[in-house]
């Protein structure tokens, strides 16, 4: 036991947090068998103080498992996310292999943590030049008023819904009690939630006409006790950014304590985590997880019916099919991503199989691109990974404006999707022909197919060896070079 490397030893502490919360478990409770402090767990599962070697023996007990899956887990995402990295093109000069990754992810795990620090805090200042530059050129705007990028909140907070499988037992709680309480009936809930707001808590809701010219979709007046919501939006986006508002005051505590549980402390993580959570209620209030969970499994996960049925939006629909994890009545295991004209990925979570890349551009195969071929159509394809993992994929456009008819119009695509082995579940796999899936992979770096059409860049797998006279399905391919 003690020839396990210290590195692991010390950067373990997610995958001990994601085992005690698949079994129920809080830290105090944890602490309790362990014999050790609640702020001595909370150190741990941040990664903030080294575990001892007996008390890992003591943990892999508890859970039943061996050492090995213990450290493996924690490999193998850092391996996913150096693989990700490294398939940035200012690698591309180092010929690095991706045996070479995995291997040195395993035998360096802390320099690895220390690489991903680096990286992020190098798209941190990338995303800062590029803004400081518009802003140069723009005479509009003061450079010294600048803010600093927001990137590392927005990743943090991402990591938080990873690692709790996007489910919050503990809103979904406090929001069923309150859609029980009130009037939440279509037709009702927009005159039952405005009516809450002021009795429970003097709050008056105004609809702004002033949204036509100032873009906004909410405003919360704290000291007047006054929200105003753009009359801009439509009725499915007025109701959610009000249930949005509710849950920023009845689940304040609730959300607070997951943030900070989860290692959110700063003021920006904070803001921006307390939004997050407080959608996530909207969504928990507006589509409640026992009736929500019953509808879909009917209608088969038909959107168009769950739409209907709780008369809300495409996307908020497709947010709250990746929260079904309640025990005895869990969903299928989505995976969800939401991007723009430029491929740039918005929102991001899986917990169906499939890798999304964090910092390199998706594979063009995946439908969520050629969804804008087609808008508002969804559009449905099978797709095969490299390492034979099988996903139905749909996605479908969306479009939001803020304002009159002269403001601009926004189009993002949403993709869904989950493993084939779900197929029977799901409406969108009737039709499908199982043996003939799409070759997918995650990024073009990190992806081993030699016969892709669509290849934008060389893999880090290999050398590719460049000859003038053959060309190839893609300028990155030599048939020559096969091996």
């Amino acid at each position: 036991m003690l020839e396990i490397n210290r590195e692991i030893l010390a950067n373990i502490g997610i995958v001990i947090r994601r085992l005690r919360r698949d079994k129920g478990i809080t830290q105090k409770q944890l602490s309790s068998e362990l014999g050790i402090s609640v702020a001595y767990i909370n150190l741990i599962e941040n990664n903030r103080r080294d575990i001892t070697v007996p008390l890992l023996i003591k943990v892999a007990k508890l859970f039943n498992i061996e050492l090995s899956d213990l450290t493996n887990d924690y490999n193998k995402q850092l391996n996913s996310d150096l693989l990700d990295i490294f398939s940035d093109n200012v690698f591309e000069e180092h010929d690095l292999k991706s045996i070479d990754i995995k291997e040195f992810s395993m035998n360096s795990p802390v320099v690895g943590e220390a690489i991903r620090s680096l990286y992020k805090k190098y798209l941190q200042n990338k995303q800062d030049l590029a803004l400081l530059s518009d802003q140069m050129i723009s005479v509009k705007q003061d450079i010294s008023d600048r803010k600093g990028s927001d990137l590392s909140s927005a990743d943090l907070i991402s990591d938080i819904l990873q690692i709790n499988d996007n489910f919050f037992i503990e809103l979904e709680e406090i929001a069923t009690k309150l859609s029980e309480a009130i009037d939440m009936k279509l037709g009702h809930r927009l005159k039952s939630m405005i009516l809450y707001l002021k009795d429970r808590f003097s709050i008056s809701v105004e609809f702004a006409e002033e949204g036509f010219k100032e873009s906004f979709s909410k405003r919360y007046y704290k000291d007047q006790k006054l929200l105003k919501i753009s009359n801009t939006l439509s009725r499915e986006s007025k109701e959610f950014m009000i249930a949005q508002q509710i849950g920023l005051l009845v689940g304040s505590d609730a959300i607070d304590r997951q943030l900070e549980l989860n290692g959110a402390f700063d003021t920006n993580s904070l803001a921006l985590g307390r939004t997050v959570l407080a959608n996530y209620f909207a969504s928990a209030l507006l589509m409640p997880y026992d009736l929500f969970w019953e509808v879909a499994e009917q209608s088969r996960y038909d959107i168009d019916v769950l739409c209907n049925r709780f008369d809300t939006s495409f996307e908020q629909v497709c947010h709250r099919l990746t929260t079904l994890q309640k025990e005895k009545k869990k969903g299928i295991p989505f995976h969800f991503m939401r991007v723009d004209i430029a491929g740039n990925v918005s929102k991001r979570f899986s917990i169906s199989g499939l890798k999304i890349p964090r910092y390199s551009v998706a594979c063009p195969r995946w439908n969520i691109y050629t969804a804008f071929l087609s808008p508002g159509k969804i559009k449905i394809q099978l797709s095969k990974m490299m390492d034979g993992a099988t996903f139905v994929c749909f996605a479908r456009t969306v479009s939001k404006r803020i304002g009159d008819y002269r403001s601009p119009e926004t189009f993002f695509s949403i993709g869904m999707g989950f493993d084939v082995r779900y197929a029977d579940r799901c409406i969108y796999s009737d039709g499908l022909d199982f043996k003939k899936p799409i070759p997918t992979g995650l990024s073009c770096r990190t992806c081993e197919r030699e016969n892709c059409r669509q290849r934008a860049f060389p893999p880090i797998h290999r050398t590719i060896k460049f000859d003038e006279n053959v060309r190839g399905l893609s300028g990155y391919i030599n048939p020559r070079a096969k091996k």
